[in-house]
């Protein structure tokens, strides 16, 4: 762990709010086998692998989609989401990814003392359906996604905020766009450094998720 900014009082959090992917778990590789499986619904026989997608983690879907289909892609966007985040409700279930160590025992454990709050760019179904996947979803107070608001991360931290009238959230994910996003909404940024990014000015970092939790339960002791 490494408490970077030294201004910020952790005593006053009053709530988490944890990113998914490369915060949670790891299920890039069943994401590869949907987007596979989306181009193959158009016929084109496409690879996306592993590499392809973990870099751009934490963007919004159609952000991901110019990236992976290219400047001129051969389905419009507006054809090929709606079929992926279908195939993603379809699949996921099945496929799902692997939590990372301590997650599923820390998120119940922080759960006794803060609201622990879901916030991902994934689509509309992801956030519950990794909850159920992991059997976390009685300890989360609500899950918010891009595909559910359509807006961007740190609107979406305010409009947590606002509904819960929270003073101090904290946000934790592991990229350089989580990290900005959080600064955007102005709140403090917890880097898990162990995900898919970097980051260059989080607030604090944690290397594995068994660390983070005891350091939020030990300042409300």
């Amino acid at each position: 762990m490494d408490i970077v900014s030294r201004n910020i009082d952790w005593s006053k959090t009053d709530a988490l709010i944890f990113d998914m992917d490369g915060t949670l778990w790891d299920a890039v590789d069943s994401y590869c086998k949907i987007w596979i499986e989306c181009f193959r619904r158009f016929g084109i026989e496409r690879e996306v692998s592993r590499d392809d997608l973990i870099s751009l983690m934490g963007k919004p879907l159609i952000d991901i989609y110019h990236c992976v289909a290219g400047r001129r892609p051969q389905v419009p966007a507006e054809q090929f989401m709606p079929m992926l985040e279908q195939l993603e409700i379809e699949m996921m279930p099945g496929l799902g990814g692997t939590p990372y160590d301590g997650v599923v025992e820390g998120i119940e454990r922080l759960s006794q003392a803060y609201p622990i709050f879901l916030l991902s760019n994934c689509g509309a179904d992801g956030l519950n359906n990794m909850m159920r996947h992991i059997g976390i979803t009685d300890y989360v107070t609500e899950a918010v996604t891009f595909g559910e608001t359509r807006l961007q991360k740190d609107e979406n931290i305010r409009r947590i905020m606002e509904r819960h009238s929270l003073r101090q959230p904290v946000y934790v994910g592991d990229t350089q766009s989580d990290c900005t996003s959080t600064h955007r909404a102005q709140v403090p940024f917890a880097f898990a450094s162990y995900g898919f990014g970097t980051c260059d000015c989080p607030d604090i970092v944690f290397d594995t998720f068994s660390e983070l939790t005891d350091f939020f339960k030990s300042i409300k002791q």
